[in-house]
């Protein structure tokens, strides 16, 4: 008898917070990236929505689609736009989460369309449906780069990402 409750006790908790969670929500950010393989720099700063959805019963997990614009903030640097698809992990009782991260970019540039994916870890904070969380990412990619001879290649590049932003689920 005491399995039972303890199981149906762990089951309560994993299943209420489903329905203050599930269903739609939407996330407003800014990121700031950085190349830690050569050459390193700073990237672009760019600006995401990302709409999304939590199942009913694993209202921890959440399916987003950003949609990121990068600015051109440097030298040599344009406005461009990207898509990544996300899955969120974000347990009920916990101030934190992980995401898994595919990034599709440079959709409208003339150069080649660039693929990143990664993973990021952060922390949230919030009060009923609207709250606001930080988090810092990893997202390699493969990238076109001209050396000094002019001759171009494509190279693995490690690069790093933090972001702050504000949510609201309804």
């Amino acid at each position: 008898m005491r399995k039972f409750l303890v199981a149906a006790g762990l089951t309560a908790i994993v299943l209420m917070p489903a329905a203050a969670q599930a269903g739609w929500l939407v996330e407003g950010s800014l990121g700031k990236g950085y190349m830690v393989s050569s050459p390193r720099g700073w990237e672009q700063i760019n600006f995401m929505i990302a709409p999304g959805w939590s199942p009913p019963v694993l209202s921890l997990l959440r399916l987003q689609l950003g949609f990121a614009a990068d600015f051109a903030d440097k030298s040599g640097s344009r406005t461009n736009f990207e898509l990544r698809p996300m899955v969120t992990v974000c347990p009920p009782l916990l101030p934190v989460f992980g995401r898994a991260i595919l990034a599709i970019q440079n959709l409208r540039g003339p150069g080649k369309t660039e693929y990143a994916y990664g993973a990021s870890g952060g922390v949230r904070f919030g009060l009923g449906p609207i709250g606001v969380f930080g988090e810092v990412g990893v997202l390699p990619r493969s990238r076109e780069t001209v050396d000094s001879a002019g001759t171009t290649s494509s190279k693995f590049m490690w690069g790093i990402e933090g972001r702050a932003g504000a949510y609201l689920e309804f």
